[in-house]
């Protein structure tokens, strides 16, 4: 969970609720960590799998949809301010 939430920055209580909903969803699985008895192993399962895979298309179909109505600049400029609101909203 402890690297989890330093990846994404947000808290360990945070991180662990959204593993215990994905778990309930069968979206994950949580296994003992083979070397360290304070962690865990996440992993997606099957299902899991699938919903990543099918979240990624609809990710790029936006994407190229975006790109085909926008210049190259203008394709620039939202990458930009993308950017800087990222920034933002993780201090």
């Amino acid at each position: 969970m402890s690297e989890l939430s330093a990846r994404l920055g947000v808290t360990k209580g945070a991180i662990t609720q959204i593993v215990a909903r994905l778990e309930a969803k069968a979206l994950v699985t949580r296994s003992p960590h083979p070397s360290d008895l304070r962690a865990s192993v996440i992993a997606l399962t099957e299902k899991g799998r699938e919903a990543f895979t099918a979240h990624e298309e609809v990710h790029l179909q936006f994407y190229d949809e975006l790109r085909s109505q926008l210049s190259d600049q203008e394709i620039e400029i939202f990458e930009t301010c993308i950017e800087k609101l990222n920034d933002f909203l993780q201090k």
